[in-house]
């Protein structure tokens, strides 16, 4: 990586080179994730928000990555006025139907959204006993 940055002239391209460099240690896990059956989505935004890797319509990916960019940053002001050492690592807003975790990265941010565990766990009980009524 040395070598590559000091052949590069300009900023944007060494910040090309470290990004590049990060996805691709990132990549694997992403896959990962996107494996598993109760992953809904995942999105990989820059450091504006705007998604850079999904798996999600277009829309609904820059809606998700603008939204957790201004709430990950509402978050991260938060965390440092409470604590001025202190950074937020996982940012996990859970809702009935799903559940969005946010990891912010200094180039980047991945957002996964996946069901909500306490509604799938919530329906198999119920149709494991027979209850398929809703309350």
């Amino acid at each position: 990586m040395k070598i590559v940055s000091n052949l590069l002239k300009d900023s944007h391209d060494e910040w090309l080179v470290r990004t590049t460099a990060s996805f691709n240690e990132i990549n694997p896990i992403v896959d990962r994730i996107m494996e598993d059956e109760s992953v809904e989505g995942v999105i990989m935004t820059n450091k504006e928000g705007i998604p850079i890797l999904t798996n999600v319509n277009l829309v609904g990916a820059t809606n998700y990555g603008l939204s957790m960019k201004r709430l990950g940053d509402m978050t991260q002001i938060s965390a440092k006025e409470i604590d001025p050492f202190d950074e937020v690592l996982v940012l996990r807003l859970k809702t009935k139907k799903i559940e969005v975790m946010v990891v912010p990265n200094r180039e980047f941010n991945i957002i996964v959204m996946q069901h909500s565990r306490g509604s799938n766990k919530k329906a198999k009980h119920e149709h494991r006993n027979g209850n398929n009524d809703k309350p």
